[in-house]
């Protein structure tokens, strides 16, 4: 065992893939909780339309997610792959200040956002930068030229720790895009019970 730990921490990218996977692993967390309970169980924000436009743009990142974290974890993307990486990882942040900026009209009947939620966006915002970007910043700007196009091998641990992430994001990104497609209700849904077991208070 000490002497894996050794070929590891002999590793110079070590560091940086660790505290990316580390940034990584928070953020599915939390974004789990955020996503899966508040938005999905709790709200029900797909069956209200005031909040459906966050509903499809939460289906965006879903979907986004997937294909993002495989192509930075499962592999170390160059040249024109790195500029993929970019993109998609430029088109969530793109869609993440979208659904801030609608998120007001959107909770309006809800009440607006609980401390809880403003807590867990706040720390979703920092570890998804922290979980991406030394992936793409790392290494020399050689690596972003077209010719030096590839998808090069990670080590791994790193390669199955990001199939561990991705995978469950698969069925996660359906089931956004499921319910989607469904038209919202015409009447507002009633918030479902809260973990502790007690009633939603917020008004309808």
């Amino acid at each position: 065992m000490l002497s894996t730990l050794s070929m590891l921490t002999a590793d110079p990218s070590f560091p940086t893939l660790l505290g990316a996977a580390l940034c990584l692993l928070a953020f599915t967390l939390i974004a789990s909780v955020d996503g899966l309970y508040f938005h999905l169980y709790r709200y029900r924000l797909y069956l209200r339309p005031a909040s459906f436009y966050e509903h499809r743009l939460h289906t965006l990142n879903a979907v986004l997610f997937v294909p993002l974290t495989a192509l930075l974890y499962c592999a170390q993307p160059l040249g024109l792959w790195r500029v993929l990486g970019l993109l998609l990882f430029g088109a969530s942040v793109f869609i993440e200040i979208l659904d801030v900026l609608c998120e007001k009209e959107s909770r309006r009947t809800l009440g607006g956002l609980t401390s809880i939620e403003y807590l867990m966006h706040f720390l979703m915002s920092g570890l998804r930068f922290g979980s991406m970007l030394p992936l793409l910043c790392s290494g020399s700007l050689q690596q972003w030229l077209p010719a030096q196009t590839a998808l090069a091998a990670r080590p791994l641990w790193f390669v199955l720790f990001g199939a561990c992430v991705t995978a469950p994001g698969l069925p996660i990104a359906a089931l956004h895009l499921y319910l989607a497609r469904r038209p919202p209700a015409t009447e507002l849904p009633a918030p479902a019970r809260s973990l502790d077991g007690e009633p939603s208070s917020l008004p309808l």
